[in-house]
């Protein structure tokens, strides 16, 4: 065999065989990065609703199968009532409110983020999660406390509301 025909076999082979890992890449069976985005919304439970948080979880799905969520990019807005200029029916308290984001992989606790307001709109926009493509994150509760600005506690919580990663399939 000549020296010539011997190139062109290994170019040959090495055109095939790009050609067909650009096609296991390119293939729909193979699973990619997707993002699944799902409202959110808690309040702190009381007769006033005078906090409230709501917004958007846009769960980070990674490459490895089965689809693991590695992070959740939480996008919102925190209200502690009466904000200045508004018609409000209820007084203003003394307590200012906090939303609390917390992400949990089983009973393990991944990440917690929190914003605070008082008397005002906050927005919001963060990342649970994300520091590892191995930490799988199965849920994210979300809950709105309110705590007293000039004395000690009580300090008092909303229902805590949990939200599941969205299936994929």
């Amino acid at each position: 065999m000549s020296p010539t025909k011997g190139n062109d076999m290994r170019a040959t082979r090495l055109a095939v065989a790009l050609a067909a890992m650009l096609a296991i890449v390119a293939s729909p069976g193979i699973a990619h990065a997707s993002t699944i985005i799902q409202p959110f919304r808690a309040d702190s439970g009381d007769s006033c609703r005078y906090g409230a948080t709501e917004g958007s979880l846009a769960w980070q799905y990674g490459t490895i199968s089965p689809l693991p969520v590695i992070a959740v990019d939480v996008k919102g807005r925190l209200v502690d009532h009466p904000v200045p200029g508004e018609v409000f029916l209820c007084r203003d308290d003394g307590y200012f409110s906090i939303a609390t984001f917390v992400a949990y992989s089983g009973t393990v606790q991944v990440d917690r983020q929190t914003r605070s307001v008082n008397n005002a709109v906050v927005a919001f926009e963060f990342r649970l999660g994300g520091n590892s493509i191995t930490t799988r994150i199965d849920r994210v509760v979300v809950q709105v406390c309110r705590g007293p600005i000039y004395t000690l506690p009580p300090t008092y919580c909303g229902k805590a509301v949990e939200y599941r990663a969205p299936p994929t399939a």
